[in-house]
């Protein structure tokens, strides 16, 4: 079910303009955030912080509380500088550009484990990261230009070669059934190539979509993308603060989005997620939250704020890449603070429930 339209303004979206640069101190214990929060009927709820195996040890309240009270949930990461993130089937997959490799929490298991390191699937900086419906990951490596697809397990399968078209390949996006895989090449300031690449299931060519521009259908520095359910295409498209969405043969559908410190609107997006439900996700590192949209643009809460002197659930520096899983969680990696956050969606009695009790 998809969440009433409302125009929303409370505390994690009160920091919309604000800049993102202070250091934090380490997390402080408390009952998890809810966005909205009480009295407004709470449709999200911060669930885990993930950082390191301590991270899926054991996520119980208690278990959570036992390791910050001994010093161990704290800012250590497994991973140098985190960039995009996956899920699905009970693993988080998260690329670290600096160390070179993807790093995985299989969740079920409690325990991680990382890949892309050696031989045919060696990766040089991986950069955007997506599921397939049956499990396989594809990575963008933005150094060698080209895609790497993995097992689940981080198997090398095969490779797409971009060397000879891509600029600067940071993002990708596949469909459910593997048989579309569009890569987001962002150019840069001084090329032309600010496109999305369109491959079969096999890596065939099947051409690129836009082109340099502000019309509809083009683009400007676009950084990330994410299939539907339905199979439409939504690219964020950066440069022209705006969401863009694409039929699967490549015709532009409809945007929204403007430049501005309003809510629903863009300052610095980076990320962009679409759930089972077709709700949009786009992060804002100059706003540090995300913001939460129906298809058609209408804005219908703003979930996280900066972090001030500590690191803290919801409270980010760098937020960056985005995921959504079969399962309704949404994932937030962020950089500066060198972890992925883990959101649950409320179901209606769940929300319901603890409007009720904060009454």
């Amino acid at each position: 079910m998809l969440l009433r339209r409302r125009p929303l303004l409370f505390g994690a979206a009160a920091a919309l303009g604000a800049g993102c640069a202070t250091k934090p101190a380490p997390p402080a214990a408390g009952p998890p955030p809810l966005w909205p929060a009480p009295p407004e009927q709470p449709r999200f709820v911060f669930e885990a912080t993930l950082r390191n195996a301590l991270s899926v040890r054991d996520d119980s309240p208690d278990a959570r509380l036992r390791r910050l009270l001994a010093g161990e949930e704290d800012s250590r990461a497994s991973f140098g500088k985190p960039l995009a993130v996956a899920a699905g089937r009970g693993r988080v997959y998260v690329t670290d550009t600096e160390g070179r490799r993807v790093f995985v929490f299989d969740l079920p298991r409690r325990r991680t484990f990382s890949f892309g390191l050696r031989l045919e699937g060696e990766l040089k900086k991986p950069a955007g990261i997506a599921l397939d419906g049956a499990g396989f990951v594809h990575v963008i490596d933005a150094t060698a230009r080209r895609v790497v697809v993995f097992d689940g397990l981080g198997l090398f399968q095969r490779a797409i070669d971009g060397s000879k078209d891509w600029v600067r390949p940071t993002a990708i996006a596949v469909s459910r059934a593997g048989d579309r895989v569009y890569v987001v090449d962002t150019g840069g300031v001084g090329s032309d190539s600010h496109r999305v690449f369109r491959y079969d299931g096999e890596g065939r060519a099947l051409g690129p979509i836009g082109r340099r521009g502000e019309a509809p259908g083009d683009f400007n520095l676009p950084t990330d993308a994410a299939v539907a359910p339905d199979g439409s295409l939504w690219v964020l498209d950066a440069g022209n603060f705006r969401v863009q969405a694409f039929e699967p043969d490549g015709r532009v559908r409809h945007h929204f989005g403007s430049a501005g410190t309003a809510v629903g609107q863009f300052a610095r997006p980076r990320g962009l997620a679409v759930d089972r439900d077709g709700l949009i996700y786009v992060s804002d590192a100059s706003f540090c939250n995300l913001q939460v949209f129906q298809p058609d643009g209408a804005v219908l809460l703003a979930i996280g704020s900066r972090a001030q002197n500590r690191d803290a659930p919801g409270r980010y520096l760098l937020p960056a890449k985005l995921a959504t899983d079969e399962t309704g969680r949404v994932y937030v990696v962020d950089q500066a603070l060198h972890k992925v956050e883990v959101l649950r969606r409320l179901s209606d009695e769940e929300g319901l429930r603890l409007q009720r009790e904060a009454s």
